[in-house]
């Protein structure tokens, strides 16, 4: 076995740190480098690092254990024969007789719990999130009903044509209640809902201490320019409206992550807070997750805002998938539907319908703000149609509209058999050319905020490293860059947190020669500023004239080229074109093969994890078959 995942290692089945783990499992607990114990730790490591929370041992039984590559693309060496998973009690057995793998709440590298490995942290984690999610899942006790109620009809629709407000009834449930989640497609009125939930919230307690984060600082920076532009139409008392927020940070930094790589809030230190909105949370892996909700005081409401259809985080979990159930539809308990008709969040008796079930639906679907109408989209576009024919998995319906010419605002391009089709990078010099033919930094950041490539993996001729390179070249042919590893007009993105500088991960700027020749980096800052930084103080970083969907996220451009691979893969799913297709506001281009855009429709986003049924919604099917 040892020889085994050796080779798999170096064919790129098994990632370094997941072979490295195996053996220092099987040298410290004395079952050799050959066992099944050193196989299982292996593999869960190897999940670990692809976003799986745990591995259910009962779905590896008879299947190859590490079939794929990290993101379906290999070297082009032949792959090594891989192991299948071993019958189940055998397996069950091995495991539990090693003292490196513990029960449920025990201290131990691996844990097994039932028929589920974890990594010991990421079992705690998990139960962590559970436990603090359900702690918060009751109505505020001290709520003041008849003002909340007047304040629901002061800022929303009357809702008299009967039908039901969904961002009244989400701004209801997060007042009410310790958590909330609003989730939403596009332009559905995340953060409008959300700023009025402050308004109606300050008017509750005038003295609560509210802050607002992101994961990025890309989404923290769209998030304070959002606030500042949505509180100004509100009919609000101007106390009000000045304590209302406007300046969002990354949750590393509202943490006080250090050089150390510790936080400097967690249970000993909460942060000092009554209330914390923290935007794109689809984004939120499972140990940040964990670390939040310890920092946070045990009576602080927590409101997450998201779109539970986009990508999960990059790391580790689903968490925001998790809490919603996956899709499933939101259906609220009969005391919650009371509880929000008495309070005039909809009208009498529609919630009742909405809701009306077989079976209870899990207390915390009573959490859940789910926006149903998007504001962006009209009835006729094709952006909007197209997001919902994937969503749903309607891969062939969503062909036949990129294929009608009456949708000026999607378009389809045929890969060709021998790579990109060419008009991808004329379509990126076309739009890269506006920016760098721009004399001011602030301006050309702006534009070049405007349009971007996307892909769905880094390498290969459809990855982003190679459309940077050829969309560089293009440039560099027309003369618009000089070329070389850094130059005036080269888009950079950051590629890791420096608390020094104050940049970090996912940060985009431009490299830009001022007037005395000398070459610096720019970002944007809210309100249209920008910030400058020396090239030799920037982080690291990569060019970013085409970037990962994952990348994207938070990000909201006018104009957005999605280029797929030329083959099915454990990358392309459905989560990962609605993504890249809802980054666009006036028009979206897919490059692609048919054949694997119909695979990544029919694929979903599959993590294992038990937060979800921690919570109450029960086992989740999420496979290609459903």
């Amino acid at each position: 076995m040892s020889d085994e995942l050796r080779r798999l290692m170096e064919t790129g089945r098994l990632a370094p740190l997941g072979y490295y783990f195996a053996r220092f499992v099987a040298r410290g607990s004395g079952a050799g480098e050959g066992s099944l114990l050193a196989l299982s730790a292996a593999l869960v490591s190897q999940r670990n690092l692809q976003g799986d929370v745990c591995v259910d041992l009962a779905e590896e039984v008879g299947r190859p254990l590490f079939d794929n590559a990290s993101e379906g693309e290999t070297d082009g060496t032949e792959p090594v024969a891989v192991p299948l998973g071993p019958a189940l009690g055998p397996w069950l057995a091995d495991l539990a007789a090693s003292p490196w793998v513990g029960g449920p709440g025990a201290e131990a590298p691996l844990i097994l719990d039932r028929r589920r490995l974890y990594l010991g942290k990421y079992w705690h984690f998990e139960q962590q999130v559970a436990a603090a999610l359900r702690a918060r899942l009751d109505w505020v006790a001290e709520l003041d009903r008849a003002r909340l109620a007047e304040g629901l009809a002061r800022l929303f629709d009357d809702g008299s044509a009967g039908e039901v407000d969904w961002q009244r009834v989400a701004a209801a449930v997060a007042v009410a209640r310790r958590f909330a989640v609003i989730s939403g497609g596009p332009g559905t009125g995340k953060t409008t809902t959300v700023v009025k939930v402050l308004a109606l919230l300050l008017e509750q307690d005038p003295r609560q201490r509210i802050a607002l984060a992101a994961p990025t600082g890309k989404a923290a920076a769209r998030l304070t320019e959002a606030v500042r532009g949505r509180k100004g139409g509100l009919a609000l008392d101007a106390a009000v409206l000045a304590r209302i927020p406007e300046e969002a940070s990354t949750i590393h930094r509202l943490l006080g992550f250090g050089r150390d790589g510790g936080p400097r809030y967690g249970r000993d230190n909460p942060l000092p807070l009554d209330c914390l909105v923290v935007d794109e949370a689809s984004m939120l892996d499972l140990p940040l997750t964990a670390r939040l909700l310890a920092a946070l005081p045990a009576q602080a409401r927590l409101i997450l805002l998201g779109d539970r259809d986009q990508l999960a985080s990059v790391e580790a979990g689903n968490v925001l998938g998790d809490i919603t159930g996956h899709g499933q539809e939101i259906r609220y308990g009969p005391a919650q539907v009371e509880a929000l008709e008495a309070l005039g969040a909809a009208p009498a008796g529609r919630l009742r319908l909405v809701s009306k079930q077989d079976s209870a639906p899990p207390p915390v679907a009573d959490a859940v703000g789910l926006l149903r109408v998007s504001h962006r989209f009209r009835a006729e576009s094709g952006i909007g149609a197209l997001a919902a024919r994937v969503n749903v998995g309607a891969g062939e319906a969503a062909l036949a509209l990129l294929d009608d010419p009456a949708h000026e605002d999607i378009d389809w391009l045929d890969a060709r058999p021998d790579g990109l089709h060419p008009a991808c990078i004329a379509w990126a010099a076309a739009r890269y050319g506006r920016y760098l033919r721009e004399p001011d930094v602030a301006v050309a950041l702006r534009t070049f905020e405007s349009a971007r490539v996307l892909a769905a993996v880094h390498r290969g001729p459809f990855g982003v490293a190679e459309l940077n390179r050829a969309i560089a070249a293009r440039l560099q042919v027309q003369g618009l860059i000089a070329g070389g590893d850094e130059y005036h007009g080269k888009p950079v993105m950051v590629t890791t947190n420096d608390y020094e500088v104050g940049l970090f991960n996912g940060d985009i700027g431009l490299l830009w020669r001022d007037p005395d020749g000398a070459l610096r980096a720019y970002f944007p800052l809210a309100g249209g500023q920008v910030r400058r930084v020396s090239v030799r103080q920037l982080p690291e970083h990569a060019c970013a004239y085409a970037l990962t969907v994952h990348k994207s996220q938070g990000s909201e451009l006018d104009e957005v080229l999605l280029v797929l691979p030329h083959e099915p893969g454990p990358v392309v799913t459905r989560e990962l074109i609605y993504t890249g297709i809802t980054r666009a506001r006036q028009r979206v281009t897919i490059q692609g093969h048919r054949a694997a855009f119909l695979a990544g429709c029919r694929k979903r986003v599959r993590r294992a994890s038990a937060l979800a049924e921690r919570l109450g919604w029960g086992r989740i099917v999420t496979d290609e078959s459903e």
